[in-house]
């Protein structure tokens, strides 16, 4: 939010760019997109926040202009008037806009009506698309204000019918308002479309700034579904937090999951987690959601077994090498197996990288694809199904999940001490051994007294999370501040105490890491 309110707050200066937003399905790109609109809109900006959703339904061209006029219009209309009713009351006519803009502030947009009706009489249907697209630098050469563009869904654009000159698909019309200074977009869809958008049929990529949205956190990810649970008086044994990392941290599963679980009426146990995350891949709005994408992306029903035996194939793990095979175990021509992928690789299924083919990196993806290579392909029964998916799932989660603790402390003076205190007793718990949790506490003390305590900290409290997997013990600490910098010197004070630092961004602040190697598995009796 921070980001993407930067770039707002520089739009009037013409100093900033567009951006495209990517992420995995489910995870909060469109929330995000809503959230900023209203943050912008009720905050006294002097950018005009437009938000507009990409729909299917559009049959030609000129529906589209004529629904991205209009919206453009009554957003505006209604951010300059402060009155978000507007946008939310019923449905107007063009001229009942006219109406609600009388006056000399709002004559520009009876100038603009009046423009677009024109080019509409005129029946050239990319004239009427380019006027509408470019309505944000049109409006600010009437009025002076920037244009903060938030476009979410903008790779279902494609599916309209008319192509512009030379062939092009008629949606790189928006090219110039890309570009346009005063007016930068943040563009959100489907990862892998707007990246072959974007990236592979055109150039247009070079006018934005990529920003990902990662999955939550395994912490995070535990307070969505214990938050959840609680809004909906669900109850859950305290075996089925050891599964949480099933959904990989995205919102959506984890959000569709406890909807599901809802009807069950009782506390979650280990069995009903099970239970009820079956069901959710094999027929639930998981699977429907999956299901449907596949079936939009590979329209042809005669290459949908064989596209499903290609996600099967590539699920296994012995499937390093699979691409050249296909041919023979799918009895079918190398030109049609190409154009499968394709449809795949459109349809964020698959990862195709310069020289590999892989299946996207999404566990829940994974286990709907298997329930349905077992259901339509191998034809066994729901509990052959379940024990093919969730038996090995279970046996997975319970092998790889790390041994961790989680703990949350004040951003008080001498928070460090807080902190080391905490690491004496965990490492008590993992059998570390004394100089290796001696060196660490030193690390964690220079940490939090020359790093954190002079980049300031506008949030409450920090989250420390202690990991123990495969003999790499590892302190994760959270904090609210951005961009955080770990000096020269700041490194020189920790590094003699640990193997690695890691810093990265995350959605609510920063995340520092701090890895130990153990030379011995402290599990092992007698360490």
């Amino acid at each position: 939010m921070d980001v993407l309110r930067d770039t707002a707050s520089l739009a009037g200066s013409g100093d900033t760019g567009s951006i495209l937003l990517l992420g995995q399905a489910g995870t909060g790109k469109t929330e995000l997109l809503k959230h900023l609109f209203n943050d912008l809109f009720n905050r006294d900006q002097k950018a005009v926040p437009f938000f507009y959703a990409v729909k299917t339904a559009f049959s030609s061209v000129e529906g589209f202009a004529d629904d991205y006029l209009f919206q453009f219009v009554l957003q505006s209309i209604a951010f300059i008037k402060k009155d978000a009713l507007l946008i939310n009351n019923g449905v107007y006519s063009l001229e009942e806009l006219r109406d609600i803009a009388a006056g000399p502030e709002l004559q520009w947009v009876s100038d603009i009506i009046d423009g677009y009706s024109r080019v509409r009489e005129n029946g050239e249907p990319l004239k009427a698309f380019l006027y509408a697209v470019s309505l944000p630098s049109r409006s600010y050469r009437h009025t002076g204000m920037p244009v903060v563009v938030l476009i979410d869904d903008f790779h279902k654009i494609r599916e309209l019918p008319v192509h512009a000159d030379g062939g092009r698909d008629a949606w790189t019309l928006f090219e110039n308002s890309f570009t346009f200074q005063y007016s930068p977009h943040v563009i959100a869809g489907s990862e892998s479309e707007l990246r072959n958008m974007f990236f592979e049929e055109t150039s247009l990529g070079e006018h934005f700034e990529v920003m990902k949205l990662r999955e939550l956190n395994r912490n995070d990810a535990w307070q969505l579904f214990a938050s959840l649970c609680d809004q909906y008086s669900i109850t859950f044994e305290n075996e089925v937090m050891k599964y949480i990392d099933v959904f990989n941290g995205n919102p959506f599963y984890i959000r569709s999951y406890i909807q599901a679980a809802r009807h069950t009426g009782k506390s979650l146990t280990e069995e009903d987690f099970w239970e009820i995350y079956m069901r959710e891949i094999t027929k639930g709005k998981t699977s429907e959601y999956w299901t449907s994408i596949l079936k939009t992306h590979v329209r042809r029903f005669d290459l949908r077994r064989p596209a499903l035996q290609i996600l099967y194939t590539l699920s296994q793990d012995n499937a390093d090498d699979v691409y050249a095979g296909f041919p023979d175990t799918l009895s079918m021509q190398r030109e049609e197996i190409d154009r499968i992928l394709h449809s795949l690789r459109i349809a964020g299924a698959i990862d195709m990288g310069f020289s590999t083919l892989d299946l996207t990196d999404d566990a829940v993806f994974t286990d709907v694809i298997r329930g349905l290579y077992h259901k339509e392909i191998l034809r066994e029964s729901s509990c052959g199904i379940r024990e093919a998916v969730t038996g090995v799932k279970r046996q997975l989660a319970e092998r790889s999940r790390p041994s961790s603790f989680n703990i949350t402390i004040p951003t008080t003076p001498k928070a460090e001490i807080v902190a080391v205190r905490s690491l004496e007793q965990i490492a008590g718990h993992f059998n570390l051994p004394p100089e290796t949790a001696g060196r660490l506490q030193i690390a964690l003390v220079e940490l939090f007294t020359g790093v954190l305590a002079n980049n300031g900290s506008s949030g409450e409290s920090y989250q420390l999370s202690f990991f123990l997997k495969d003999n790499i013990f590892s302190i994760e600490v959270i904090t609210s501040q951005t961009d955080l910098v770990i000096t020269d010197e700041n490194s020189r004070q920790i590094r003699p105490y640990t193997d690695d630092i890691l810093v990265e961004e995350v959605m609510n602040g920063s995340k520092i890491t701090l890895i130990k190697a153990l030379t011995e598995d402290p599990a092992r009796p007698g360490n």
